[in-house]
């Protein structure tokens, strides 16, 4: 006949059984205290950089600082070593900036910082955020460029093309600015009309809304013109058998074209005033001289414009 178990029974049995297992537990305790090697931990400082999201609506950053915050940490030597790895970045949220000075307080909970590290200390602790309203302005373009062409040129127009862009930015910088200059072209020294590519000197934080592409700057050169004065050049008479005077004998006049054939240029060589005397009996006359000139160049002007021929036998 089996003997009935009392409850005594039972709570001295489980009595038992937790006292072992508190023995046992104590023991392993004891062993990894004095057996195995404690974790060793450690502390550093890093550079985390910074950047921003979540920009309102119709508003655009015009400065933040500081660009990195500094943040001293804790953690187990091993996971320490490998800091440089975890290529840590800090997202501000500027959800509610507003135009003007903001102070936003950092908040690591954006850095994705793993859980073995705890954070001792943040510097800064807020991030100063500038903000302004953003618009949008059409401005032309300007061609900037340097230098003399060679001597003989000069510019007679610089055009870009597009000739005008849509620009988006601040309103502080993008409401006063009139027009948009390319980088700088050296012109030193050509003798041609070109056409190139060319960059923008936009300032910073404005951006090119349309036309997107490339940017074309051509350089127009002309030859440089001048006018030049022969005096007392001889008139002569053609195509007459007969014997005549003309008065005034000489002529004075005034010529135009490029500086380096005017620079070159002797007006006896090429120069030719003539009256046509062709058909002409003895008696006396009214003419006009011809003048025949090199290439390029034309009459400015003429003193006297009227002869009188004196036509004998």
């Amino acid at each position: 006949m089996l003997n009935k178990i009392t409850g005594q029974q039972i709570y001295n049995s489980f009595r038992q059984k937790k006292i072992k297992w508190l023995t046992v537990c104590l023991a392993i305790g004891i062993g990894v205290y004095f057996f195995l090697p404690a974790v060793s931990l450690d502390e550093t400082d890093i550079l985390i950089p910074v950047g921003f999201d979540k920009i309102p609506s119709g508003l655009t950053i015009t400065n933040f600082s500081p660009k990195n915050i500094e943040v001293r940490v804790r953690g187990p030597k091993s996971a320490i070593k490998d800091m440089c790895n975890l290529k840590l970045r800090y997202s501000a949220d500027l959800s509610d900036v507003s135009t003007g000075f903001n102070a936003i307080p950092v908040n690591l909970e954006h850095a994705g910082f793993p859980k073995k590290f705890s954070v001792i200390n943040v510097n800064p602790a807020f991030l100063d955020i500038i903000a302004d309203t953003e618009i949008y302005k059409k401005v032309p373009v300007e061609v900037s460029h340097t230098g003399e062409p060679a001597s003989n040129f000069f510019v007679a127009d610089a055009l870009a093309k597009p000739s005008s862009l849509i620009l988006r930015g601040p309103e502080k910088l993008l409401h006063p600015l009139e027009k948009v200059l390319t980088k700088s072209i050296d012109i030193n020294g050509i003798s041609e009309t070109f056409k190139k590519e060319i960059t923008l000197d936009l300032p910073a934080g404005i951006e090119i809304v349309f036309p997107s592409g490339v940017i074309h700057a051509e350089i127009f050169l002309n030859e440089k013109f001048a006018i030049k004065k022969f005096s007392n050049i001889l008139v002569i008479g053609k195509n007459t058998k007969y014997s005549y005077s003309i008065t005034p004998p000489v002529i004075n006049i005034k010529i135009k074209g490029p500086v380096y054939i005017l620079e070159k240029l002797k007006a006896k060589e090429v120069i030719n005033v003539y009256v046509d005397l062709k058909g002409l009996k003895p008696g006396i006359y009214v003419r006009r001289a011809a003048i025949t000139l090199p290439v390029k160049i034309t009459l400015a002007g003429v003193e006297p414009e009227i002869f009188t021929v004196k036509i004998v036998q």
